[in-house]
């Protein structure tokens, strides 16, 4: 029961996290999301609700982790299961310290602290993913779930390798675009990206609520 609990939970914050986004993709318009990533979305008025998405997507996987750890046994699962748990922290610090804009070339130390949260979300989900993935596929229970578990974590790096694939096109397509700017359409596969990220997330959890039944 608990773990259904912990499941449902988990989607809803994941759930959460995804209509506050869209919602400030409503609300601030001028940060156009051909170019601008969601990070900015911290900066100014409605501010503060970028910065609770952050700390729901971070609730919602930590809320799915624990509902999954009985699954995983192998040591590429704990050590999997561990890194989620550096990743919540770093979606923690993504929320508490806030991004420059994309334009600013300034340095503070939370925009330091923000990008270096962020790397980690972005480069290293996939690989918890799969770790974690790999583990839960072992067990006997997750035997139904193969097909789905197997193609959602296919799909975070997807989305990770559209996210950079995006940044070199662009600047392969016009070698003026810059590192970043109005040029390099990292926008989009920004928000594609962390989509993916959290769908994984609600896909887990809703196979454990099945399995609880």
């Amino acid at each position: 029961m608990i773990y259904s609990i912990l499941s449902i939970a988990a989607i809803i914050f994941a759930v959460l996290f995804l209509l506050t986004l869209t919602l400030l993709h409503l609300l601030k318009p001028e940060y156009d999301p051909k170019w601008r990533m969601i990070s900015e979305y911290e900066i100014g008025k409605y501010g503060s609700l970028m910065q609770g998405a952050f700390f729901a997507w971070a609730a919602s996987l930590l809320l799915m982790m624990i509902a999954a750890w009985r699954f995983v046994g192998s040591v590429g699962g704990i050590i999997g299961w561990v890194w989620f748990l550096i990743i919540v922290l770093a979606l923690v610090g993504a929320g508490v310290f806030k991004t420059n804009a994309i334009t600013d070339n300034s340095t503070s130390r939370d925009h330091t602290i923000h990008t270096l949260c962020g790397s980690i979300v972005i480069l290293t989900f996939p690989i918890a993913s799969t770790l974690v993935a790999n583990s839960l596929l072992r067990s006997p229970f997750w035997e139904p779930y193969t097909l789905a578990v197997f193609n959602f974590t296919l799909l975070n790096w997807l989305g990770m390798i559209g996210f950079f694939g995006s940044i070199i096109w662009s600047r392969k397509k016009d070698p003026s675009a810059g590192r970043v700017g109005p040029k390099v359409l990292l926008g989009w596969p920004n928000r594609i990206m962390v989509l993916l990220y959290n769908v994984w997330v609600i896909v887990l959890a809703v196979c454990v609520i099945q399995m609880m039944k």
